[in-house]
Order: structure tokens, then sequence, then C-alpha cells
């Protein structure tokens, strides 16, 4: 039985799914799970933190999953994108999780897999993930909801370093913020997200503790942000400002990573095909979020089981 599962961590949309399949992998085998995060690099404006969104994100997917968890960076003499056959050798892990590469990867991507499936001395799992087109298009909704996210959080770190004057800079990140507070009040509203929250309460009350969690941290996180804009109104630039973006840049990420690693794959597991193709329709639509009927047919058997 596998006891430690080295996974690759890139931010990609096939990246994210083999990060759900690990997690749930290492949970039913009680395995602990390193993170290999690829092209790491530092940035001083979120503590020094390596590739924060995802080191935060998985860290927070693993902690909800109660997993005993580590990240190999690129501070760790093995890590990095060409390596992980080495690097789990070196840690003696007896498994390593990658994504399927999409069909449109380089020929250097395919280059790098084709090497370490001929040559690691560890067993290596492809993550595929096969989905009916609607659940595709719901899924990709929900994911380009969070990297708009990120790049909303990645402008309002830049806008320190973007400009000397500082009416300027204070122009540019009020401007960040209430673009950043719009997409994350459409988030718990109408988007995406919010109408798979309420699909999956109905379909599996055995995420409703983790769904309920997700909504107070975006009760907090609505706080916080409440709170840098009255900062950034105050003057900028500031280092009371800067210690509250990277606060709440990093509980934004942590929140990102529980959908990513918990909720998204049990939406896989209990939704059918039938509540899918609402969610899609709805949202086409821009209908208010209707949750499914429990009694509805479609329902997958592991749905039915999930509150036993």
């Amino acid at each position: 039985m596998y006891r430690h599962l080295l996974v690759t961590v890139d931010g990609s949309p096939g990246g994210i799914d083999a990060i759900g399949h690990a997690l749930e992998l290492a949970r039913a085998v009680g395995a602990r799970v390193t993170f290999m995060l690829t092209d790491a690099a530092p940035d001083s404006r979120l503590s020094g933190a390596r590739l924060p969104e995802h080191g935060a994100k998985v860290e927070a997917a693993a902690r909800a999953q109660g997993l005993s968890h580590a990240i190999a960076g690129a501070g760790h003499p093995g890590a990095g994108d060409a390596a992980p056959g080495a690097l789990a050798a070196e840690l003696g892990c007896d498994l390593i999780g990658v994504a399927a590469l999409p069909h449109e990867a380089d020929a250097a991507a395919c280059a790098q897999r084709r090497h370490l499936l001929a040559t690691s001395g560890v067993p290596v799992l492809v993550c595929t993930s096969r989905r009916t087109p609607a659940e595709a298009r719901v899924m990709a909704r929900c994911l380009d909801a969070h990297r708009a996210v990120e790049g909303w959080l990645r402008a309002l770190m830049a806008c320190g370093t973007a400009s000397n004057e500082p009416q300027h800079q204070m122009i540019d990140t009020q401007e960040a913020l209430a673009s950043l507070a719009a997409l994350q009040h459409a988030r718990v509203g109408t988007a995406a997200e919010a109408r798979l929250f309420a699909a999956l309460r109905i379909r599996a009350e055995c995420v409703a503790a983790e769904l309920d969690e997700l909504d107070r941290q975006r009760q907090r996180d609505a706080q916080a942000l409440d709170a840098l804009m009255r900062i950034a109104a105050e003057g900028l630039p500031s280092a009371a400002f800067d210690t509250a973006l990277a606060r709440y840049a990093h509980g934004a990420f942590e929140q990102m990573g529980r959908m990513e690693g918990v909720i998204f794959p049990a939406a896989r597991r209990y939704l059918g095909d039938a509540d899918w193709a609402e969610l899609d329709v709805s949202l086409a639509d821009g209908a208010a979020a209707t949750p499914p009927r429990a009694n509805e047919p479609n329902e997958p058997d592991d749905a039915r089981r999930a509150s036993d």
C-alpha cells in the first residue's frame, strides 16, 4: 500500500484535477503527501513565500482533508520541472502523481514526461480528467474566476512598484480593489461557484461542514477587503497596507485551495450528468441559482450514500 505520495503542482486545470485525485487517494490509504512546486520563485510582498498561490492552495486542501503534508519548492535541492523521479527517490516516496498532459503540450513537456515514465524508479500515476461538456464548462467558469482573483491580487501587489507617484499608486490600487470586490461578490452571489455550492448541499450532506467553513472564510475575506480599502484611502504607500494585503492574499489562496482540493473533487463524485446540465444551462441563461431536488433521477449512487 502506498505510504508517501509526491504530487507535482503547476496550477494548470489538469494539475488541479491531479491534486484532487492525489488527496483523495492519500486519504483513502492513509498516506502522506509531498507537493512539488514547479517554477517556484520568492515573492517579497508575501513574506518571502515561494509561489504563494500554489503553496497556500495545496496546504489548505491537505489540511482540510486531514492529511500529513510537506512542500518541496525551488529551495529544495531535488525540486525542479525535470526531476520528480529523483526527488521522489530522495524523499522515499512510493508513488508520483502527475497530471495528464493537455493535447496542446509542447515538445519539451512531452519529452520530460517520456523521460519520467522511462527512467523513474518510483511508480507514476497519471491523473486524467474525463468530463461531460456541461461539467467542463461549469468547472471552466469556476477556475476562470479563480484565475481572475489571482490576477487582481498580482496587480495589487504590483501597484507598489509600478509607480513612484503616491497619488497614481492610490488610484491604481483603489481601482484594483474595487474590481476585486465586485468579482468576489459575484462568486458568492450568482456565479458558477455559488450555484455549484447550492447543488452540492442537496446532493452531498457529507460536505456541508466544509461548505459552511468556506462561507465563514468568505465573510472574513469580505471584512478584510473592506479593511484594505480603508487603509488604501488613508494614503499609499503604506506598510500597514502591504501587511494587510499579504494576509488577505494568503487567505484568498487558501480558500481557493480548499475549493480546488476538496469541493471540486466532491462535485465530480456526487453530481450527476443532469445536475451538470442544469448548472450549465442556468449559467448560460443567467438565471437565479436553483439547487436540484434531492429526489430527481440521474443521481449517482455515491451521492445517495453521501450522508449515510
